[in-house]
């Protein structure tokens, strides 16, 4: 665990800013995303019952499971919207990184006629380990992003046939 740690810090520093700034944006993309996943698997109509006080009625059930379905569709598109910002951005990132890495490498190259192999691969291994970086923090992203929004929908459906029943008189609070 220890030299994986210590190779993972060698690749932050090779990637220089960029890598930093990708370390960041997936700390904050990663959290945000786990976040909202909780948020949506712990949401459900008996948590809204619950909610209630002992003397609400069907009307203050059915008023709450609508409102709270509302507001919780605009809580998850609202965080889907900010996540898939981040996912989308990590890519730039790690592009970004590829251009200064290869803009220094040419630079080297073309200041000195007796360069190296090893001085240019190390330019161009900077260039790729943040277009690497990049992919691997944004591909997972899409996979949690789709993950969220499949069981947002599961809550959504679910409160929806609470409403249904309510409406036919089959899932009322005195039940």
């Amino acid at each position: 665990m220890e030299e994986f740690l210590v190779e993972a810090w060698q690749t932050v520093q090779e990637g220089g800013a960029v890598m930093i700034a990708l370390v960041a944006l997936s700390i904050v993309l990663y959290r945000s995303a786990f976040g909202t996943l909780y948020f949506v698997k712990g949401f459900s109509a008996a948590r809204i019952r619950e909610s209630l006080d002992e003397n609400a009625t069907d009307v203050d059930l059915e008023i709450a499971l609508s409102q709270s379905k509302r507001e919780f569709s605009e809580i998850v598109s609202r965080q889907v919207a900010f996540i898939g910002m981040l996912a989308a951005a990590a890519p730039l990132l790690g592009l970004l990184g590829t251009v200064i890495g290869m803009l220094d490498t040419f630079e080297s190259l073309s200041q000195r006629v007796q360069e190296t192999t090893s001085q240019v691969s190390s330019g161009v291994r900077f260039a790729l380990v943040t277009t690497q970086a990049g992919l691997i923090v944004a591909i997972p992203a899409i996979f949690v992003i789709q993950w969220i929004k499949r069981e947002a929908k599961i809550q959504q459906e679910a409160i929806a046939r609470e409403e249904l029943l309510l409406a036919h008189g089959k899932g009322g609070l005195a039940e």
